[in-house]
Order: C-alpha cells, then sequence, then structure tokens
C-alpha cells in the first residue's frame, strides 16, 4: 500500500511539474541544523534564470496532521532554503494545523488523498494558486481584471485611482449592471488582499416607466470600501479569499434577487450617457 502511495505522489508531481527534475528520497544539508535532511521527493527546475527547490512530504497516517507536524516542515523548509513546500496526507489536517500553513510566510501547500485514493487536486487547487499571493501592482491589478473577463476596459480602468471600467455588453439590462457590480466588488476584494477600496464602473441600458419605454444608455457606478462590503455579506473577505469553495457556497451561492437590489440602493449610482 506505501509504495502504490509512493507511485500516486510521485505521478501527480511529474503531472504538476513536468519539466522539472522529480527526486525521490532525496538528502539536502541543512544550512542552520548542518545536518542531512530527508526530503521524500524533491522538485527541481529553473525560473527566470534562477534554480528553484521544492520539497513534498507524505504522511501516511490514521489520524489528522496536527499543528506540529506542520511546525516541523516549515522549519524543515527554511533549513533547506526551499522555494516552495507540498504536505500531503491520506487523511487530512486540523484547524491549528490549516491555520498555521494559512500564516506561514512561505509558499506552503496542503493536500489530502480522498476515499478512491487519489490526490485532491482539482480546478478548484489551481485556482485557488491564482488568487493566492496576489500583489497589488498595476500590472497585476490589470492582469487579474483581463482574467476575470474579456470586457475589462484597460485605457479607462485606472489602477491608482482603484477604479475598474468594464466595456459594453457586460450587462444587458439594469438588473445585471447591479448584479455584476455587487459581485466584481467583492472579487476585487478577494483577489487583492491588500486592496481597501474599489469603484466599478458598467455601461448598460435602461428601458422603464423612468425613461418611458425608450432605451436609453446608463452608466452604473459603485464605491466601497472593504469594511463596508464585509458588514454588507456578513462574511469574511479572507474566508472567502482561502478556499473556492467558501467563494461558492458562502458568497456566490447566497445572492439573491432581494440580495442585489438591496447592494444597489446602498451603493449604486446610475447616470445616464
Amino acid at each position: 500500500m506505501w509504495k502504490e502511495y509512493e507511485q500516486k505522489l510521485f505521478d501527480f508531481l511529474k503531472e504538476t511539474y513536468p519539466e522539472c527534475e522529480i527526486e525521490y528520497d532525496d538528502s539536502i544539508f541543512g544550512i542552520f541544523s548542518k545536518v542531512e535532511r530527508q526530503i521524500d521527493f524533491a522538485v527541481r527546475g529553473n525560473l527566470a534564470g534562477k534554480r528553484i527547490l521544492g520539497i513534498v512530504d507524505s504522511k501516511y497516517y490514521n489520524k489528522n496532521i496536527d499543528v506540529k507536524v506542520i511546525e516541523s516542515f516549515i522549519g524543515m523548509m527554511q533549513d533547506v532554503n526551499a522555494n516552495f513546500g507540498f504536505m500531503i496526507t491520506n487523511q487530512g489536517y486540523s484547524e491549528a494545523a490549516k491555520n498555521r500553513v494559512k500564516n506561514s510566510n512561505l509558499k506552503l501547500d496542503v493536500l489530502k488523498f480522498n476515499e478512491l485514493n487519489e490526490i485532491e487536486l482539482t480546478v478548484d487547487y489551481f485556482f485557488n494558486q491564482n488568487i493566492k499571493g496576489l500583489q497589488l501592482s498595476k500590472s497585476e491589478f490589470n492582469r487579474r481584471n483581463k482574467q476575470n473577463t474579456n470586457f475589462f476596459d484597460e485605457d479607462k480602468s485606472n489602477y491608482k485611482k482603484r477604479l475598474i471600467y468594464y466595456k459594453e455588453g457586460f450587462a444587458d439590462s439594469e438588473y445585471y449592471a447591479f448584479k455584476k457590480l455587487f459581485e466584481n466588488s467583492v472579487r476585487a476584494f478577494r483577489d487583492f488582499e491588500q486592496l481597501d477600496f474599489i469603484k466599478l464602473v458598467i455601461p448598460s441600458k435602461k428601458c422603464d416607466e423612468t425613461t418611458n419605454y425608450i432605451e436609453k444608455k446608463y452608466l452604473y457606478s459603485c464605491s466601497i470600501e472593504k469594511y463596508d462590503i464585509e458588514k454588507f455579506i456578513n462574511a469574511n473577505i479572507d474566508y472567502l479569499r482561502d478556499d473556492i469553495i467558501n467563494w461558492r457556497k458562502d458568497f456566490l451561492g447566497k445572492i439573491s434577487k432581494e440580495l442585489v437590489n438591496k447592494f444597489a440602493d446602498l451603493y449604486v449610482e446610475q447616470n445616464e450617457n
């Protein structure tokens, strides 16, 4: 069983890092400990001309990994100067262990085997990797917003003013302008941990009694601070960032027409374009 477990780990690493060298049962001399450290799997490659090292520790336990095991692995990462690390188990992790990983300044990920004896590495994992550690900078701000939608208007957006402007066609009605302002304001705070204020603008069309049922172009906008949006949705942004499942279940899954309209009443402005 243990050999099968190790083979699955090796296959996973080869698939995840196809251009890297994967070494099983490696030994690395510790910078601080001055002793050889046994590494279950070492991942070596090049990034921007620099050599990188990742280490993988596998635990086949009959109970959840606790915080002491995480602390030990963090110490080993530091000792061998690893750029990133994986800890993989057939069970799971205690809440204290997960919190320690979350508050580590090292790139450490914890994965587990599921009931099919396969590593739980799904599109959700890669999605989370994409938003973890995003730096609040002009280049990443623009890049991330382009990833989110092709309707991001880079020319009219303004990083310094924390303004996200969308192109025509992003919302085809007033309600969907409200809804997308709501969703994307929360998404901006989720994507960028350091962001404390955001303004979004969406052009759309309006045709109702207020326009005498004549279709007119409007600009819908909202300006909001992180504190206010957390209070409004009654959720912590860090929690939504922590796992895509939290984002889907505790934010997207709770959006209703009533909530969208309430958001619009409080935070959305509209002006004829």
